[in-house]
């Protein structure tokens, strides 16, 4: 599999390590070899819109991908956990806050390239009104948060398709 961002490639077998395998373009690696078929699935993931008034809370990344880009707190669903236990742990680590109530505001498409291997997710939002705004972060994952009305941020700024898909949905609803 070969991502559009990089060269790198998975080229053998995962069950018998023979560089013999095919992709199929979307999601299959099939080995001539031994038969074994791995599915490079959708992997699962969740965003906060965290509602302070009008406004909403942003993260800055302090990682890559997209280092520097605004996004919102949140992250890749744990096996054994649900979408909403996610975004929970998601910003009670990056924010250090407990949420109340979560709305589910709906699912968008997204392309997560991370070292060199592309990871197609389906990204839910959640959202959650706060009634005070963080007063720490996780330094390692975030480089510091933002207030801003949803109205003034602009698709550059944005971090992942995902989000940008939301924020324009949104603001469609609200004209």
């Amino acid at each position: 599999m070969r991502s559009s961002q990089s060269n790198k490639i998975f080229n053998h077998c995962p069950n018998c390590g023979i560089p013999d395998i095919s992709f199929d373009g979307i999601k299959e690696l099939h080995c001539k070899a031994c038969s074994f078929t791995y599915f490079h699935n959708v992997a699962a993931a969740v965003g906060a819109v965290l509602e302070y008034g009008k406004k909403i809370v942003l993260i800055k990344r302090n990682n890559e991908p997209k280092r520097g880009k605004l996004d919102l707190p949140g992250g890749f669903i744990d096996p054994g956990e649900s979408a909403e236990e996610a975004v929970r742990r998601e910003v009670k680590e990056e924010l250090s806050m407990d949420l109340g109530t979560l709305k589910y505001l709906g699912s968008y498409p997204n392309i997560y390239e991370y070292e060199g291997v592309t990871y197609k997710t389906c990204d839910m939002f959640f959202s959650s009104t706060i009634d005070t705004l963080p007063t720490s972060f996780d330094k390692r994952e975030i480089d510091g948060w933002i207030l801003l009305d949803p109205s003034g941020i602009s698709d550059e700024q944005i971090a992942f398709e995902s989000i940008k898909m939301w924020l324009r949905h949104f603001l469609r609803r609200q004209e």
